[in-house]
């Protein structure tokens, strides 16, 4: 009787993994393009962040992008994580072109900005790229 419960209790976990890991979402590529794109602007624009025609420019490249990645990831099915990932990553890039439209902000938080997104972008990347394929 204990063997029978033991294997019942066994077989109850193996199938909630099996569970979680068909109800996890797969790898997809568009979604990794989007974030790598995310990331590698951020870390271009960083370096533009004292130049005052083009740091305005960028924050709202970025702020466009990480909508439409915001957009994309909310469409994913089982994707609860990913959605507020990218929801994150979003409010840190719209806080950055909010600043630039109410004037202009010093290059120092300009670069803290695109340093919190480059860096929250390596994070989803990771997470994105280690899903199943």
């Amino acid at each position: 009787m204990k063997k029978l419960l033991a294997v019942l209790l066994i077989a109850s976990l193996n199938g909630c993994a099996l569970y979680d890991a068909l109800m996890m979402t797969n790898f997809d590529s568009n979604e990794y393009l989007l974030v790598t794109q995310i990331r590698t602007d951020a870390q271009v624009y960083k370096t533009q962040c004292e130049n005052p025609a083009l740091a305005p420019v960028n924050a709202q490249a970025i702020s466009l992008k990480t909508r439409l990645f915001e957009n994309y990831s909310e469409q994913i099915p089982n994707n609860e994580n990913g959605i507020k990932a990218s929801v994150s990553l979003n409010e840190i890039a719209q806080g950055l072109n909010d600043a630039y439209r109410k004037g202009t902000p010093s290059p120092v938080f300009c670069k803290l900005k695109y340093g919190g997104i480059e860096n929250a972008a390596y994070v989803i990347q990771h997470v994105v790229g280690n899903r199943p394929r």
